[in-house]
């Protein structure tokens, strides 16, 4: 619900077992077309009753297809195994986010019935987002974290108070590269109960792969996400898109350099407050 609302021009498809579910607000209903409701800020929220790739095949059919495509899984399924959808043609997998309850989580890890299933669930994740964290004490809440980070030691963990999570964190930047609203600063989402920090990474020199691969590597916990160019010294005539979602993150080939987007590199990360406190992103990437 918060994701529709805060969709900020966005046109976002949310496929969910059963829409009903679902208490969608109803001033945003434009239309409700057998398993289709059609929102009126371009959103659209879909039944997987035909088959989740019978549905995404159709939403790419639409003349006006969605920008993002959010499937809800249900609570025992496998999200990252629903991600290889997202490797059909015409998509792309941008992340498998797993939503944690922080007040009983590790009664769930150790059921009899579902507890290996949870497990699957949290070690399938590139970002896990702590909720119902106003439920629990503060030090339990750092209790969970703790655990978490034990048992998937390389997965983002972010909290999320009454479902309130920057639509930029979840869906990233713009699908064309560029920084909607100059720089897709979270701080310009009103209404967060915290301002994340979007630090940007400018550089006009090629950077070697090997080096781009170690910088991921040492970007700090709090670093949630990533989005831009990169000006690869493997493939300098063209540009290289990069992206990034909790441990996730690839690179693919772009289009030619050209007068409007000269060769350099800019990415725009998205991260905790004080994330890169101390850590100067420019001399991490032009590492040898």
């Amino acid at each position: 619900n918060h994701l529709i609302r805060q969709n900020q021009g966005r046109r976002i498809a949310v496929l969910v077992n059963d829409f009903g579910a679902i208490n969608i607000d109803v001033q945003l209903i434009a239309s409700h077309d057998g398993d289709t409701i059609s929102l009126t800020n371009g959103c659209l929220c879909c039944s997987l009753a035909a088959g989740l790739h019978t549905v995404m095949n159709s939403l790419l059919e639409r003349d006006l297809p969605p920008e993002h495509i959010i499937v809800e899984a249900s609570g025992v399924a496998l999200p990252h195994v629903i991600g290889q959808y997202g490797h059909m043609p015409g998509f792309r997998l941008n992340g498998v986010v797993v939503l944690v309850d922080a007040e009983t989580i590790r009664s769930r890890v150790r059921d009899t019935y579902v507890g290996k299933t949870v497990l699957h669930q949290l070690s399938g994740a590139d970002l896990l987002v702590l909720t119902k964290t106003d439920l629990i004490p503060e030090e339990a809440s750092t209790a969970v974290r703790a655990w978490l980070r034990a048992i998937s030691a390389n997965t983002r963990i972010v909290a999320a108070d009454h479902g309130d999570l920057p639509p930029a964190v979840v869906l990233g930047m713009s699908s064309d590269g560029s920084e909607r609203g100059n720089g897709a600063d979270s701080s310009q989402e009103e209404g967060h109960a915290v301002d994340y920090d979007t630090p940007s990474l400018h550089l006009r020199h090629q950077i070697d792969e090997d080096a781009l691969r170690a910088a991921i590597a040492e970007l700090p916990e709090g670093i949630l996400r990533g989005k831009g160019i990169v000006w690869l010294a493997g493939d300098p005539e063209r540009q290289t898109i990069f992206q990034l979602v909790g441990k996730r993150w690839s690179i693919k080939q772009g289009e030619p350099w050209s007068d409007r987007r000269p060769a350099g590199t800019e990415i725009v990360f998205i991260g905790l407050p004080g994330s890169l406190e101390g850590v100067q992103l420019a001399p991490l990437f032009s590492a040898p």
